[in-house]
């Protein structure tokens, strides 16, 4: 067996399932979560073990609930397969320790993968995830007593939850029509069974356990649900809403079959928030995500945290208690009272508690918005490069020191994550490397169409220089 090299990304360690992520492989990285949790000084732990739908993700948690217990931790090991935000829940509401979550999330099916979430819900930080890469193969030391491993169903808590953070008789009130897909993901039975709860009529796609997802990435983009969006275009329905393989990101479609991306549903619920719930607090980005939320908090008169990429970085300021929002471009969202963690289930029903109090389409709320800000434009393109190129690109970027960029006058640059261009007119690019997938992001973003196409151009242009 390979005896792989554990390093964790921007959310976890991901890896090619048997073959370097392999039960041997993952006791290794349990083992150190065990030491890390010692290291916590506690005399009695406790951690709940889940996975998404992909495969072997029940063996995943069944081994790895027997290797805590026989630490001495006590584990709680959930029945099925559980969305993310739903074992982050279960920790803030338990009072745990942590979590060990097998999951991939939106990468293919081949990939498996193992977060580590720690005592107040949020992802490993950068810190407790040295720790780990640094511990592996560390001996464990016996524990006096073995601890207890407890089956666990969360979703009549989680449901409870989510009662408190959505309107769910203004949604009943609306008698809404909606279409749903998980993507055979672990959302089946969460989101399709919550829109029933709140009253709307709903017809439910792919959800069912398919490891291999369809032959298609579990990511709820465009490109990956043709159905769903065929189907509200063909109507009747309000809204189609989408979840990814573990639940922590949402897809949007509009009544008409227009896609909504991350970037505008993050503006869409920050107005929601603030104009129809009149709540105030902080808006959190990611450096990657439109800087349209930048405009949006300046009209809201709400403050503007930009971060480095990875929900990990917004936990903290959801944690103080003062953030109306905090969302990325790559589909991640919550907000204040709620989860240090993206929360994909949420933010569908957010939506739908939108369209149902206000009565009007998603692309009718757009227009009130560009009414007040202005229009902009994003666009993302994925570079999947060689590790010699992407080096080269990397390098290339990280010396454009001048004035000017793609002919464009730089007004500021941001290395917070990745290299950030900032151009007159509220335009901007930014080039980085995934922290889960081999590849590099090219992030646009400017107020027109035919000006983004234009930026995107030339961003590719200079890419392809070095892409040969």
């Amino acid at each position: 067996m390979s005896k792989a090299k554990i390093k964790f990304g921007t959310s976890g360690w991901r890896a090619i399932l048997a073959e370097d992520f392999t039960f041997e492989n993952a006791a290794r990285v349990v083992d150190a979560i065990i030491l890390y949790l010692r290291s916590t000084g506690k005399s009695e732990l406790s951690v709940v073990v889940g996975s998404d739908a992909r495969f072997l993700g029940k063996e995943f948690r069944e081994r790895t609930a027997k290797q805590l217990a026989k630490a001495g931790i006590n584990v709680y090991c959930t029945e099925r397969d559980c969305p993310t935000p739903v074992l982050s829940f279960c920790i803030r509401s338990m009072g745990l320790d942590g979590a060990i979550n097998y999951t991939a999330s939106h990468n293919p099916a081949e990939y498996q993968g193992l977060k580590f979430s720690v005592e107040h819900g949020e992802g490993a930080g950068t810190e407790v995830t040295k720790f780990i890469e640094q511990h592996i193969d560390q001996p464990v030391a016996p524990a006096e007593s073995e601890g207890k491993i407890i089956m666990l169903d969360p979703r009549e808590p989680y449901f409870a939850e989510l009662t408190k953070l959505v309107d769910l008789e203004a949604i009943k009130k609306a008698n809404l029509k909606v279409a749903c897909d998980v993507l055979y993901g672990t959302g089946r039975e969460y989101l399709d069974e919550m829109l029933k709860r709140a009253g709307t009529e709903v017809t439910a796609l792919h959800n069912w356990v398919n490891p291999s997802f369809g032959g298609r990435r579990p990511e709820p983009a465009a490109e990956n649900m043709p159905e769903l969006i065929k189907m509200v275009k063909e109507g009747p329905y309000a809204l189609g809403l989408g979840t990814d393989g573990d639940a922590d990101r949402f897809g949007i479609v509009d009544s008409d079959g227009t896609f909504y991306n991350a970037n505008q549903v993050l503006c869409l619920v920050s107005w929601h928030l603030a104009k129809n719930r009149g709540l105030k607090g902080a808006i959190v980005r990611s450096v990657a995500t439109t800087g349209y939320l930048d405009r949006l908090a300046k009209y809201l008169d709400a403050e503007l945290i930009e971060v480095p990429v990875g929900f990990k970085y917004i936990a903290p300021y959801v944690l103080e208690g003062k953030v109306l929002l905090g969302g990325e471009e790559s589909g991640g969202l919550t907000i204040g009272a709620h989860i240090p963690e993206k929360d994909g289930i949420l933010a569908c029903l957010l939506i739908t508690e939108l369209v149902a109090v206000t009565g009007k389409t998603l692309g009718q709320t757009m227009e009130e918005i560009k009414a007040a800000i202005g229009s902009v434009w994003t666009g993302r393109t994925d570079l999947f490069l060689t590790p010699e190129n992407k080096a080269k690109i990397l390098e290339a970027v990280s010396k454009e020191e001048g004035e000017t960029f793609l002919g464009r006058k730089v007004v500021s640059r941001n290395k917070l994550d990745g290299f950030k261009f900032n151009f007159e007119n509220n335009e901007w690019v930014l080039v980085r490397p995934s922290g889960t997938e081999p590849i590099i992001r090219c992030y646009v973003e400017a107020n027109t169409p035919e000006d983004g196409t234009a930026l995107t151009a030339e961003l590719k242009a200079f890419t392809d220089r070095f892409n040969s």
